[in-house]
């Protein structure tokens, strides 16, 4: 059970990063939310127009998401026993709303090398994939050797392919693969994961708390550095996390452009009115002011609580 004096803690700082009274918190933190229903483009054409009339028939009050292709906003969840079944078979992807913000924002292009580095379960990856049809060079990655077993079993599901999956940590991947070598980097980082808090649970802080978040930022810092290794001159690397605290967000982007000259922070060139922008200021730390471009998901009835920086590489001195 969570003691009360972490509870007041936890809605003290997401009363002060919402900009929201602390009251409200507890309103707004009431576990997971809806899914979303992502159509597999990779599905040849015919079983991906059945899969469409499926959705619609099966789920009716799902809506498409303007901003992301092959895609439906589901907030009651209508049908879902259905919609598993489809999932079951490769044909939909079902996460939560926020999850696909990182894969949109990182605009892949056909014909690029892609590298995510944190890639269970897998499903931002198969978006990336999706996205330019097969046609780039995935590199998945991740730390955990049994999740990475079962994620390249899932892209044989989805019809995913990938050209190399490994098994390095984040914080040290830049020792194992060659530098510069990637155009586009997703990394969705290890973190506190606030935005999934279900405060009506009496053990939802147990393993919450702010010297944990202590911890992860100096982490999280070393793996944008390690990642942004990888990168290639005018690439671009997505940076998100599944949490809202600003240590673990705003800190570590800001620390990467201190050190990183040639690194920014690009805005997204979509949104949704619970995007937040990423705060310069917070307890006594100071941040870049590039950070304001970032995107902190507010959490909603459709989207968890959700962080993502788009970072840019600039090109190189001819």
């Amino acid at each position: 059970m969570s003691s009360a004096r972490t509870i007041r803690q936890f809605e003290q700082r997401m009363a002060e990063v919402l900009r929201i009274r602390p009251a409200e918190v507890k309103e707004i933190f009431r576990g997971a939310r809806p899914t979303s229903i992502r159509v597999n483009r990779l599905l040849d054409e015919e079983t991906y127009q059945d899969t469409l009339r499926a959705v619609h028939e099966k789920a009716p009050k799902a809506f498409p998401a303007d901003w992301c292709e092959h895609t439906f906003l589901w907030p009651e969840n209508d049908g879902f026993e259905d919609m598993l079944e489809l999932a079951h078979q490769g044909r939909v992807y079902l996460q939560n709303a926020s999850s696909l913000i990182p894969p949109v924002a990182l605009s892949p292009r056909p014909g690029e090398d892609l590298l995510d580095v944190a890639a269970a379960p897998g499903g931002k990856a198969f978006h990336v994939a999706a996205r330019v049809g097969n046609d780039c060079r995935l590199w998945l990655n991740d730390g955990a050797a049994p999740r990475a077993r079962k994620m390249g079993e899932l892209a044989e599901l989805y019809g995913v392919r990938y050209a190399e999956l490994t098994t390095h940590p984040a914080q040290y991947i830049d020792k194992s693969l060659p530098a510069e070598s990637f155009d586009r980097i997703l990394l969705d980082v290890q973190c506190s994961g606030e935005g999934r808090i279900d405060l009506r649970r009496s053990s939802s802080l147990k393993f919450w708390s702010e010297e944990r978040i202590e911890k992860y930022k100096f982490l999280q810092t070393k793996m944008i550095s390690a990642a942004y290794k990888l990168l290639r001159p005018g690439g671009v690397m997505v940076y998100s996390t599944c949490t809202l605290s600003p240590e673990e967000n705003e800190f570590p982007v800001s620390k990467n452009l201190e050190r990183h000259k040639d690194l920014t922070v690009e805005p997204l060139d979509f949104a949704e009115p619970s995007f937040l922008p990423g705060v310069t200021s917070w307890r006594g730390m100071k941040f870049d002011e590039r950070v304001k471009n970032a995107v902190r998901v507010a959490p909603t009835d459709t989207f968890e609580g959700f962080f993502v920086a788009r970072l840019a590489k600039a090109p190189a001195e001819s």
